[in-house]
């Protein structure tokens, strides 16, 4: 028993002297020689297509790794989406410093990606991205996470919209006119994506100043031009600083266009336009008005438009009607009083309607003689038309027949009208429609001196109230209809009574 304990004892002690080298596992774990806080380390990622680029990865030990990719960079290379990430062995990230190669200094950020676009002033360069974490303890990766890629830019594309400007098919020496109103539009483009452009610049004349639009500005409104010849100028920036090639109109290196572009003055308050492109080369009906105008206004009293055919055959086209509709309108809206006149051909009433019915609703006045064989449309909004049908369905109407005016005046006889000359093309007889009045319409066949084609007494111009102004339609060439000679005491009648009631 004695023998048993003595060898618990001195297995006791030996147990006793090994356990006191060992360390307390319950004591102070800190290594007597510590290392200290440990720096983060960055990461980089960027998803390319087709395209080779070198990543130098903190992971990789600074070895150079090149990939290609099959899906990545679009069609936006001058546009870059760059992701980062950093782990720090012993704290936590508090964020990044980013700088790319053409930065002077590091821009700091707590996001983990961004979008930049790079700023590449040639077809093809190369650029250098670094990023690199600090930690909570504000230490730094000492090896930043790199990215270098190559970018190929192509710089934006602009032209004027297809029509938007006038043409020509012959000699361009010819000069298109306006008013102090002129609308440019254009289409722009850039491969890069069309939100990188970021600037439309324009300039009138002057290109040593040039005027700023926004990237996804694609038309301009030129108002108050001053009178006489001028240019205008249009590109696209994007946001790298590229630029498209410089476009103009006129551009003297562009045959389809004509030479020159002059801003007429607005003169007077009556305009009378010429709508009726066949008489733009001997001018014989605008000479009928003008010579009335010039006696009852004077040469300075009233303006005149010239509207040329864009259809063949093409007659004066490097005037035709404007494309945008903000011209036509700004073009009667200079005036109080306007006089359209159209005859052969195809007069452009349809594609100006909604602007002369703005115009009279605005509280213009404006009569319209249109002796064409093109039937009235119904759908017309100047004009209130139940129908239309021939009245002359042969296409002839004879001189000597008489047109009897009701226009509500004490002077009705003397703006009776009769026809100087034969019309030789067929011209429509009017139904009215609601609010409209008939103000002028054929004598009865029943006690005509002159075989005329129609039966009874159709109707031939209708007044039509709109807004606080007012459209008077009349579908004969009034320029045929002068055979009483009171043709100067009409427009008298029509310019100084009934366009001032």
């Amino acid at each position: 028993m004695n023998y048993k304990k003595s060898h618990i004892i001195v297995l006791f002690s030996l147990l006793l002297i090994m356990g006191c080298g060992l360390k307390d596992p319950f004591g102070d774990r800190r290594d007597s020689n510590p290392v200290g806080n440990q720096p983060p380390q960055t990461h980089l990622f960027l998803q390319v297509s087709q395209t080779q680029i070198s990543v130098r990865d903190t992971l990789t030990d600074g070895t150079i790794v090149t990939k290609t990719y099959t899906a990545g960079l679009d069609t936006t290379p001058s546009r870059q989406i760059v992701h980062w990430w950093g782990d720090d062995p012993d704290g936590t990230v508090a964020g990044y410093y980013y700088q790319w190669d053409y930065q002077e200094t590091p821009v700091f950020t707590t996001q983990e990606y961004d979008t930049f676009y790079v700023p590449i002033r040639s077809r093809y360069d190369e650029f250098t991205f670094k990023v690199w974490a600090v930690d909570d303890q504000g230490l730094q990766d000492s090896t930043p996470a790199e990215l270098r890629f190559p970018v190929y830019n192509t710089p934006p594309a602009i032209s004027f919209r297809l029509n938007t400007n006038p043409s020509i098919s012959g000699n361009p020496n010819v000069t298109a006119y306006t008013f102090p109103t002129r609308t440019f539009i254009w289409d722009a483009s850039d491969d890069d994506g069309r939100q990188t452009i970021t600037h439309i610049l324009y300039a009138l004349d002057d290109t040593s100043t040039w005027r700023s639009l926004p990237g996804d500005a694609d038309q301009i409104t030129l108002r108050d031009i001053p009178p006489g010849e001028h240019r205008f100028f249009v590109k696209a920036q994007d946001i790298s600083g590229a630029t498209s090639r410089t476009i103009s109109f006129p551009d003297p290196a562009d045959a389809s266009v004509p030479l020159h572009w002059v801003v007429k003055p607005v003169k007077g308050g009556v305009l009378l336009v010429n709508d009726f492109a066949q008489d733009q080369r001997l001018y014989q009906v605008q000479s009928f008005y003008t010579e009335i105008l010039n006696e009852l206004l004077g040469p300075e009293g009233y303006s005149v438009w010239e509207i040329g055919s864009e259809t063949t055959p093409l007659i004066n086209s490097q005037n035709a009607l404007p494309y945008s509709s903000l011209d036509i309108e700004a073009n009667l809206a200079y005036f109080e009083k306007v006089i359209w006149f159209a005859h052969l051909g195809r007069p452009h009433l349809s594609a100006a309607g909604l602007s002369i019915t703005r115009f009279a609703g605005r509280g213009g006045r404006i009569f319209i003689s249109n002796g064409n064989e093109e039937t009235p449309d119904t759908t017309w909004t100047f004009t209130s038309l139940d129908s239309v049908y021939r009245l002359n369905p042969g296409g002839r109407l004879l001189a000597g027949v008489r047109v009897l005016a009701g226009f509500g005046s004490a002077d009705d006889s003397q703006l009776d009208l009769k026809l100087e000359k034969m019309i030789g093309n067929r011209v429509s007889a009017l139904v009215p429609g609601p609010g409209a009045e008939v103000v002028w319409r054929m004598e009865p066949d029943s006690s005509a001196t002159i075989t005329v084609p129609y039966k009874g007494s159709p109707a031939v111009a209708l007044r039509y109230a709109i807004g606080s102004g007012k459209c008077i339609y009349f579908s004969l060439p009034l320029h045929m209809c002068d055979g009483n000679k009171n043709m100067t005491g009409f427009f008298r009648y029509l310019l100084f009574e009934e366009f001032n009631r």
